[in-house]
């Protein structure tokens, strides 16, 4: 456990999915009040703080457990025995947690030697918390046999003093306290379905899972009702840009039709050729034909020019204003499109990873620049509904913005791609297989973009998208990080000599 905690990087981490991770030996009783705090601060989030003591008690009881379970190993590799062989596992299980409160100094700093760890991982998704302690040893079949017993066994009690009194066999110390966390947590209303106790990778994770309040819960549903009506007054898609998405949607469409089309809006001629003539096609003369501009970017490379030119012309000159997070959302497109094209090597979904990298942040544009009297009307809104206003800051810049850019994004008839690309670029897998792909690559891109800036850290990155890309460990992904970051400038630094 750190010494300190940072409670704005903690509520930042909270508010946007990003998952939090401690990794440790021992919990040190120095180390409970820190623990506790962030705890609070999550369930602060959540509208649970009532349930802090009892959750507390869980959390440090999964954490004892873990260190136990690797103190076993300690234990059994010292006596010589095999822990999956049951009856050297009863051999060693008689003596086991006498010799280890005895001695608890000694296994300290043997766990320490073995890199027998610890992981608590605070994570939100959606509406919910989820909470696991992973400690690097898997359970045995008897070990398991005996916990998924004492769960059963815990369905049975409706009080404390019936767990208490339940004739146990004291060779496996976790046996009354996971009996008393399920107690627990059916007296907070969460119940034994909040609790999971798995094998991964060689590694045993027991979770708990924390629902938001449901007072929480229906004042963010009154908030987004309210922000819903507000997006419904914005002018929809352009008409000229929705014929011409359509247009280039059809497969038989003529070249010069499509280039009539664009002329019609000198803007959007301007943007075209401009692309078109840029360094990055490195073109020997200048292309002034329109015609000749939409056959060098291609159908589907027109297509992510217009997604762009649309929602830029629709939320208008506060949009183009935001310098810093233009710069992060080029970048971010530009990450994204490098990722899909050298990493997932899928050139068919280069063109959609980019314009959903360009876009993936809508829902933040929206909140923070669409209206300039937008927060002082939803603060307003809050006053006359008593919705407190930190419900009002978690709702506008933390968790949802990405919920809220999927709605704008469905209100504008996006295909389903583009939605899930920036409804999900920070809940990568809640995204549909069809639209995995480019939910992937978005999402690693912005979590590198957040490295750079400091805001994240290599362990805060969902695994399963570092494994879809053969990420094995941080100095392979800061490689790659690298690699992006070099090609961006170079990039940049030819289209401004351009």
């Amino acid at each position: 456990m750190p010494t300190k905690i940072d409670i704005v990087e903690i509520q930042r981490a909270a508010r946007n999915s990003i998952p939090l991770t401690f990794k440790l030996t021992t919990l040190p009783f120095e180390s409970h009040a820190l623990l506790d705090r962030i705890l609070e601060v999550y369930l602060a989030e959540l509208g649970q703080e009532s349930i802090m003591e009892p959750l507390s008690y869980c959390l440090k009881e999964l954490i004892v457990n873990a260190q136990k379970a690797n103190g076993k190993r300690v234990y059994f590799t010292e006596k010589g025995l095999d822990i999956a062989v049951e009856d050297e596992y009863e051999k060693g299980m008689k003596e086991f947690l006498r010799t280890y409160v005895d001695n608890i100094g000694h296994f300290v700093i043997r766990l320490k030697e073995n890199n027998l760890t610890i992981e608590v991982t605070f994570h939100t998704s959606g509406t919910t918390l989820a909470i696991s302690v992973k400690n690097n040893s898997e359970l045995t079949v008897k070990e398991q046999s005996r916990i998924f017993d004492r769960i059963a066994r815990a369905r049975a009690f409706n009080s404390f003093f019936e767990a208490l009194t339940a004739p146990l066999d004291d060779t496996e110390g976790a046996g009354l306290g996971l009996m008393i966390l399920l107690q627990f947590l059916k007296r907070i209303g969460l119940g034994e379905e909040a609790f999971s106790i798995e094998v991964k990778d060689g590694q045993t994770v027991a979770t708990i899972s924390i629902p938001m309040s449901a007072d929480h819960l229906q004042k963010l549903k009154i908030l987004m009702e309210a922000l819903v009506r507000d997006i419904d007054s914005l002018p929809h898609f352009p008409e000229n840009v929705t014929e011409l998405i359509q247009l280039t949607s059809n497969p038989d469409a003529e070249i010069g039709a499509i280039a009539e089309q664009i002329s019609i809006d000198p803007a959007l001629t301007a943007d075209l050729l401009k692309h078109v003539n840029s360094a990055y096609y490195m073109l020997p003369s200048r292309v002034n034909s329109i015609p000749q501009a939409v056959k060098l970017v291609g159908l589907k490379g027109l297509r992510a020019i217009l997604y762009s030119y649309g929602s830029q012309k629709v939320l208008g000159d506060k949009y183009r204003e935001m310098k810093d997070l233009w710069e992060h959302s080029y970048r971010t497109a530009f990450y994204a499109f490098h990722i899909a094209r050298y990493l997932k090597r899928s050139r068919e979904i280069l063109d959609d990873v980019y314009v959903a990298g360009i876009l993936h942040d809508l829902g933040l544009i929206i909140i923070m620049s669409l209206h300039p009297e937008l927060h002082e009307k939803m603060i307003r809104f809050c006053r006359e509904k008593n919705i407190p206003p930190g419900i009002l800051e978690r709702f506008s810049f933390g968790m949802n913005h990405p919920s809220i850019g999927g709605l704008m994004a469905k209100k504008w008839n996006f295909p389903d791609i583009l939605v899930e690309g920036i409804q999900y670029h920070h809940d990568p897998l809640l995204a549909s297989l069809p639209c995995r792909d480019v939910v992937y690559c978005v999402y690693l891109a912005n979590a590198i973009c957040d490295l750079e800036r400091g805001l994240l850290s290599f362990y805060q990155i969902e695994k399963p998208v570092l494994s879809e890309f053969g990420i094995q460990n941080e100095s392979q992904l800061m490689r790659i990080a690298d690699t992006v970051k070099k090609s961006f400038e170079e990039r940049r630094h030819k289209l401004r000599g351009s």
